[in-house]
């Protein structure tokens, strides 16, 4: 079976009419409570029996996102919105806003045709105007849409039957994977879109649980002097300094990428001050300052153009601006051991890079293992982004570990508890749950904490916001 279409059900014909009617009822319902309003239904076209299924799910979020935040950039007035992305016969979603119908029609239809995701949604746009109910696309002189197989007039090639149902589906299951898998796909969004997501993750980072040695609703972990409110204040404090990352990005002209890290680092000596002064005195974020400014820094330059960019774009930006960053700080670095880092001393005794090889490697971490784990695993988002965490945790060198037991053995320990973790089936098993809060249990017990993990996880979160697989 495609992987698109993996762990949904076949659907029946009964199924698909009685939705039909559930849907026109929606529909009828919203144009009867807003009369003056335009109400925009959208859908997905998904050929064969199976019409949702986790990935199918992850198509529909990622262009569902896309069309919400045009609704937010046109600043138009929202009356209502709906949203079914479990419904056997698909995702579907429902607005109702103010403006024009063949304003919003077109900008519904330039979604379908610009988004790359796009010729697998199905927007309908109706409103009780002088413009008439809908509109199609010979309305307003545009080509029909095009066949996923050929390119050429879809709806020819349905009543023709052109192409095998196989090749209708292995069409789309490549176009699920060109975004999502070959290289994951990053939509061009506003500053505010960027920042708000940075947030999100540290917040959605600190809010998981339960999450071994570290800080969680349920337990403070192996951080006696932090509560969950701490991070909240520190993620609230650094909004600022993710918005100069932003800024600093877009608007870098510089002919080596190296200038931006300069430009960066005061804003980062800042941020760190911010934060100290939300929690006084507590290092919550120090490790996400670094590389989740440097990361935004890069996304900001990759999108210089307004385009859409790719994860490996991004992450090529992100060595370039960091390929100094060993020599400067530790290589040639002399510091008096007395004031000398984490970091300094681990590079010092043990040779290991820490957080600076990361980011000069181009954080590895978050392609080959962050991503992949949350986009493949099943079961809640919850769920899945702690089974992203373990997986994280298992694949790096952890300094705030290695840190803690004073040695990096502990890091093959660690992937130990690890495998264990899903011998037992991951977050999503009653076992693995009771595995992780035991681990905690233990990583208290032995002063252990994994926040080097959790920095990749905000990454990862940060990440899955702006393509789509997290909303």
């Amino acid at each position: 079976m495609l992987e698109l279409f993996a762990g949904g059900q076949a659907v029946t014909l009964d199924q698909v009419l009685t939705n039909r009617e559930w849907r026109s009822a929606v529909q009828q319902q919203l144009e009867a409570d807003f009369p003056d309003q335009v109400v925009v239904a959208v859908k997905l076209n998904i050929a064969g029996p199976i019409k949702n299924s986790p990935r199918i799910r992850q198509i529909f979020m990622a262009g569902w996102q896309v069309i919400k935040q045009a609704v937010v950039s046109d600043n138009a007035v929202i009356k209502k919105v709906h949203v079914d992305e479990q419904r056997i016969t698909g995702p579907e979603a429902f607005l109702v806003l103010d403006g024009q119908l063949k304003k919003w029609k077109q900008e519904l239809l330039r979604f379908e045709e610009d988004f790359a995701l796009g010729r697998l949604f199905d927007c309908d746009v109706m409103a009780d105007s002088a413009e008439g109910y809908q509109l199609s696309r010979r309305d307003l002189g545009l080509p029909p849409r095009r066949c996923l197989v050929c390119d050429g007039d879809a709806k020819v090639c349905a009543k023709k039957g052109r192409h095998p149902l196989t090749a209708v589906q292995a069409s789309s299951n490549q176009l699920y994977r060109d975004y999502f898998v070959t290289d994951l796909t990053l939509p061009a969004w506003s500053r505010d879109f960027v920042v708000d997501a940075a947030v999100a993750a540290c917040l959605q980072e600190v809010a998981l649980a339960p999450k071994p040695g570290l800080v969680d609703p349920i337990s403070a972990g192996a951080h006696h002097d932090m509560t969950v409110m701490t991070f909240v204040d520190s993620a609230v404090a650094l909004r600022p300094y993710f918005e100069k990352a932003f800024e600093l990005g877009q608007g870098f002209s510089q002919a080596e990428e190296t200038d931006l890290l300069a430009a960066l680092r005061p804003e980062g000596v800042k941020a760190e001050q911010a934060m100290y002064l939300a929690t006084d005195g507590v290092n919550t974020h120090k490790g996400a300052i670094f590389t989740l400014g440097i990361l935004i820094a890069a996304y900001g330059l990759a999108t210089q153009d307004k385009r859409s960019t790719t994860l490996q774009e991004v992450l090529n930006f992100v060595r370039k601006i960091s390929k100094n960053v060993l020599d400067d700080d530790l290589v040639n670095s002399n510091h008096d051991q007395q004031e000398e880092t984490a970091g300094h001393y681990q590079y010092r005794t043990y040779q290991l890079t820490g957080v600076r090889g990361v980011v000069a490697a181009g954080l590895p971490a978050l392609a080959q293992v962050g991503l992949p784990t949350f986009r493949d695993r099943p079961g809640t988002v919850t769920n899945r982004l702690l089974d992203t965490l373990m997986a994280l945790a298992g694949a790096i060198q952890d300094s705030t570990l290695i840190k803690r037991a004073n040695t990096p053995a502990i890091v093959q320990q660690m992937q130990g508890w690890v495998d264990e973790f899903f011998d037992f089936g991951g977050a999503e098993t009653t076992a693995g749950q009771k595995y992780l809060t035991a681990l905690n249990q233990t990583m208290i017990e032995q002063n252990l904490s994994i926040g080097g993990a959790a920095d990749y996880l905000i990454l990862t979160i940060f990440i899955s916001r702006l393509s789509g697989l997290l909303s």
